[in-house]
């Protein structure tokens, strides 16, 4: 077979640096940059450096990193020998972490030395694992240094062969719904990823991004990715902290910015965030969740020279399966726009028929994004995909012009009474309140009604509410039946390592109380 012809990830990467070379592709968060020349021939080695140990296509790799240069490197090198990446939440507990590197079958672990520690504890419980590779400090005695990987590679490709339905990527679902599940993403899915998001023109070849969604989760993947794949400039942030985010857009003149819309509720409420520069800033995302008009409205007035865009996807889809673009933004409120010009979606009741235009219904796509399946489990790989067609469990409406509108997830959904309530629709009227930073609405039991709908809200710091005056402020702009029937105050909303809202850890703690 011609090698030079097969299409998969790692091309994207030869491809820039030979379009691109000495331009910079990656800077880390102590400075470290990185030209799409020196990536390449950096993956080159890293990836001889893991044929040296014995490592082969197909053969599963693990990754525990803070964002950072080295795992990058790391990402391509797996790729470039035929093995598959897979990324592991830095937010997991011990016993979360063994359970991933066991199911997934790991037989190697990279991680950076702010985990040195936690996987020293962990190695006698991993007996599977056939090496450790460090990077960021001194490894432990039978821990392999990453800089030593690279010096035993070579700059010449691995030349193995990789086909594009070959699996890239296991990532693994937040587990909102049991145990996490492991999405095959394959060397297509993302590719086509990148064709789709840059068709749909909210990434571009100019771009100075900020990247700060952690680089286990497949929204910064394919964000990365489709970046590289462009020639674009990435700044990857180990951490996301506002008033570091603001200080880099100054001083590194970003135009490009996107964050889940939490972190953008975190950034607002820096004080005097108006007095930084933000006039380089030329397009805004939102992903993993649906940015609340009222966040729009404030991100506006920081960013005023920049056009926003919103972006719908998940794991499943290897990033994106629709995007809001900038000229439709402002006219099509709390919506995320039509499917990417490379797959088909519909909106669909429960028997898998196209429902009528503004009818509710699920969401379901098809395309080369879609995921192969998830990693040993048949049954739920076979309850997601039928006929080809991925049902994503999100439910929502098309208008006219096929624009698509998120109503909630299809399990969030509050049954009333005998009528349904979306969360999403409560959370948007909270969000106007001058007082509320960040709210979450669930259904909890209710004796008469089966379920009411309970409102958990984070105030802005100086203000105060009483519960009674939330609900009256509900009452003024939706039916009563829609309103919170109570309302409880906290601190902080528990959240996924990229800002999505833990409605079902609310669930079991509201479910009880």
């Amino acid at each position: 077979m011609d090698t030079e012809s097969t299409i998969n990830l790692f091309r994207t990467i030869s491809r820039s640096a030979r379009r691109f070379g000495d331009k910079t592709a990656l800077v880390s968060h102590e400075d470290q940059r990185l030209s799409y020349a020196e990536l390449d021939r950096l993956s080159n080695r890293f990836a001889r450096g893991l044929s040296a140990l014995g490592f082969s296509k197909g053969d599963h790799i693990g990754t525990l990193s803070f964002n950072a240069n080295e795992l990058l490197i790391a990402f391509f090198g797996i790729l470039k020998i035929g093995a598959v990446a897979v990324t592991v939440n830095v937010r997991l507990a011990d016993p979360e972490i063994l359970w991933l590197l066991d199911h997934s079958d790991v037989a190697a672990l990279v991680f950076d030395s702010d985990f040195k520690d936690r996987v020293d504890a962990l190695r006698p419980d991993l007996p599977r694992l056939k090496h450790l590779i460090m990077f960021g400090g001194e490894p432990s005695p039978g821990v392999s240094a990453f800089e030593a990987i690279l010096e035993s590679g070579s700059d010449q490709e691995s030349g193995v062969v990789v086909e594009g339905e070959d699996t890239a990527f296991i990532i693994y679902t937040s587990g909102t719904t049991g145990r996490p599940k492991g999405v095959m993403v394959t060397h297509n899915g993302f590719l086509w990823n990148c064709v789709n998001w840059s068709c749909a023109g909210s990434f571009r070849e100019c771009d100075v991004a900020l990247q700060v969604f952690p680089l286990f989760h497949v929204a910064a993947i394919g964000s990365v990715l489709t970046h590289l794949y462009l020639g674009a400039t990435i700044h990857i942030k180990k951490s996301f902290d506002p008033r570091d985010y603001m200080e880099t857009i100054a001083r590194e003149r970003i135009n490009r910015l996107a964050a889940a819309p939490t972190v953008f509720a975190m950034l607002l409420a820096l004080p005097e965030i108006e007095t930084y520069d933000t006039s380089s800033v030329e397009l805004i995302g939102s992903g993993s969740a649906i940015m609340p008009t009222e966040i729009q409205r404030r991100l506006q007035a920081v960013f005023p020279a920049a056009r926003l865009f919103d972006t719908y996807g998940m794991s499943e889809a290897s990033g994106g399966i629709t995007t809001l673009q900038t000229e439709d933004f402002h006219r099509k409120t709390a919506c995320v726009g039509r499917p990417h010009l490379n797959l088909e979606m519909r909106v669909v009741d429960d028997d898998d028929h196209d429902v009528s235009v503004g009818q509710v219904g699920e969401v379901i796509f098809r395309g080369n994004n879609r995921m192969k399946g998830y990693y040993k489990d048949p049954e739920n790989t076979k309850s997601a995909i039928r006929d080809g067609w991925y049902h994503t469990g999100d439910m929502g409406r098309l208008d006219e012009e096929g624009f698509l509108y998120i109503v909630d997830r299809k399990k969030d959904m509050v049954i009333t009474g005998g009528e349904n309530v979306y969360p999403r629709e409560v959370e948007e009227v909270l969000y106007t309140h001058p007082g509320i930073a960040e709210a979450a609405v669930i259904g909890v039991p209710d004796a008469k009604w089966g379920e009411a709908v309970k409102a958990v809200i984070v105030l802005r710091p100086g203000h105060s509410a009483a519960p009674e005056e939330i609900i009256a402020f509900c009452r003024k702009h939706i039916a009563g039946y829609k309103c919170p029937k109570s309302v409880v105050f906290v601190e902080a909303l528990p959240k996924n390592p990229i800002g999505k809202v833990l409605k079902r850890t609310l669930k079991e703690q509201y479910d009880r109380s």
